[in-house]
């Protein structure tokens, strides 16, 4: 998920314990269904928005996952640590697409007798205005339909979208056909994310989220009061779907702090019966001797990394981001976080089946190889300015470290720490010309696309809200980028498809360096005593609080 998610999700993803190693990863194949019971009490991040075409945040996609649903949704029983969440399954489809063979033409065909949560009929006109009602938002998820035939009059002024010629439906039959301007390797997973989830026709076309819009999955938000609460319930018109869990618990109910050692303490007592922030990292080891299995961690298709703008000196210098690679312990970095992540000198998470980690180590921890290629660069003495989180403990320290880091092989740093709640705002603007800073990425869908399209295409370079913070611009990799993005379904997941990836990967960190990368990350999981562990489903991203147990 993007890192316009800012501050507050970083304090909720920074995480994982006992240095940096995969041991502690844990895998549950539980089957949960059945088990129900009244109600779970969870602490929660404050998020963004309650609206599924407008956040863009983990801590109302946990929730979103169990209340909106699309035509497809990724299959919760196949995810696993070390297996990303890469299978499709129908949701209020009845099948998966028919298509044509390049897959510019999907026609699907709504399942019968479906409802929203407040009674309304599920049709197939709602699907069509629900991403109408993303463009009339401006939702950040709007680029995602770019390829649809029609979507590009919506873009130029999404305020008054009012149709997408390309997506056609039509009520009586319950279908609905999608056309694309070329084929999409990555369209059935964008069909996933929550900007493509269906809510009435009747939602409002502004931020809606009191209560937030009706719901077509097993729950709904029955109650949100911003930065302090929500809460959960079973959607009475619910229809159980295959592959769906219809969920456990009758209610899920929710305070909401930002403030992790309260919301440990909350566990701790007894109070709450599951944290979904983050452990505090100076008190992660105390408490996991404590508490055993009530703690576990999960390792996310997450990379932690460090910008270095392309367009100014010194990093439009090949040597200058050699030198930043060699010039980081990326163990030390681990540590930082509090021992919260796994070293990374690959920019795709090893969760993916494209992913090949990059053999040797391409940039081995070495100084005094940074300083000589600060010298060979000719950059040595220049001013460069280090840009990080500044309200955010670990962000900060990370920051601090990559300053001190530079100032050791030969430049002079300058330090910007901002808030985090505009971090991304600033940096992504292309008049700050920031040079060099902390980032982060936490995947939107499973599919390298969201990695190296999004963050490493030139054609992706933008004056404002711009990800491609290195405004990485090279010919031959742009054109891999394109060219691997827009094959065939079909062809998304071939041996020769996913190695061509895998080599993309190498390409820009080994021959460019066009990055910086540091560890995938971590986060943890802590339950009350009277919470069976042994449910925990961790879909990918997150842990699927309907799908938890009573011991």
């Amino acid at each position: 998920m993007a890192a316009v998610v800012a501050a507050g999700l970083v304090l909720v993803v920074s995480a994982c314990g006992g240095g940096g190693g995969s041991s502690n990863d844990t895998t549950s194949t539980a089957s949960t269904q059945g088990k129900t019971f009244p109600q779970v009490k969870v602490v929660w991040g404050t998020t963004d928005y309650m609206d599924p075409g407008l956040s863009y945040r983990l801590e109302s996609w946990q929730i979103f996952q169990d209340v909106y649903l699309g035509l497809v949704a990724k299959n919760p029983q196949t995810c696993g640590v070390g297996v990303g969440c890469t299978k499709i399954i129908p949701a209020i489809a009845e099948a998966l697409p028919k298509s044509n063979s390049d897959g510019t033409d999907l026609k699907f065909t709504l399942r019968k007798g479906l409802k929203f949560s407040n009674g309304e009929p599920i049709k197939a006109s709602d699907f069509k205005n629900s991403i109408i009602r993303d463009f009339k938002l401006n939702s950040p998820g709007i680029g995602f339909f770019s390829n649809i035939v029609g979507s590009e009059a919506c873009e130029g002024n999404p305020g008054k979208c009012s149709d997408i010629s390309g997506i056609v439906v039509d009520d009586k039959a319950g279908t609905v056909e999608i056309k694309l301007m070329k084929p999409q390797s990555d369209f059935l997973y964008i069909l996933t994310t929550f900007f493509a989830a269906i809510v009435p026709s009747s939602t409002p076309d502004k931020d809606t989220e009191n209560p937030p819009p009706a719901a077509d999955g097993p729950y709904y938000i029955s109650q949100y009061k911003p930065s302090r609460s929500f809460t959960v319930l079973r959607n009475p018109h619910w229809k159980s779907i295959p592959g769906i869990p219809d969920g456990n618990p009758d209610k899920i109910t929710a305070i909401m702090t930002n403030d992790l050692a309260q919301s440990a303490q909350y566990i701790q007592s007894g109070q709450y019966d599951y944290d979904e922030n983050t452990l505090p990292t100076d008190r992660l080891k105390q408490l996991q001797q404590k508490y055993g299995n009530q703690i576990k961690l999960w390792r996310t298709p997450s990379t932690y990394y460090f910008f270095m703008n392309q367009r100014t000196p010194p990093f439009d210098n090949l040597k200058a981001r050699q030198a930043v690679n060699y010039a980081i312990n990326r163990q030390t970095l681990v540590d930082l976080r509090g021992g919260l992540g796994v070293p990374t000198w690959n920019f795709l998470p090893p969760t993916y089946p494209q992913y090949k980690k990059i053999t040797p180590t391409p940039y081995p921890y070495n100084l005094q190889k940074a300083k000589q290629l600060v010298q060979q660069s000719g950059t040595a003495g220049m001013t460069v300015g280090v840009y990080t989180i500044g309200d955010d403990d670990i962000d900060k320290k990370q920051g601090e470290y990559l300053a001190s880091q530079l100032d050791k092989i030969g430049w002079k740093t300058k330090l910007h720490e901002l808030a985090g709640a505009n971090y991304f705002v600033i940096v992504g603007n292309q008049k700050t010309k920031a040079q060099i800073g902390f980032t982060d990425w936490f995947e939107d869908y499973p599919y390298p696309t969201d990695w190296f399209d999004v963050l490493q295409n030139g054609k992706n370079i933008h004056e404002q809200h711009n990800n491609n913070n290195s405004n990485v611009n090279f010919k031959d990799t742009n054109a891999e980028i394109d060219r691997l993005g827009h094959l065939p379904p079909t062809q998304a997941f071939t041996d020769k498809t996913n190695a061509a990836w895998a080599a993309l990967d190498k390409k820009l960190m080994v021959k460019y360096a066009s990055q910086a990368p540091f560890l995938n990350g971590v986060i943890t999981s802590f339950f009350s005593s009277r919470m069976d562990p042994n449910c925990d489903i961790f879909t990918d991203l997150f842990d699927d609080v309907a799908q938890m147990c009573l011991k």
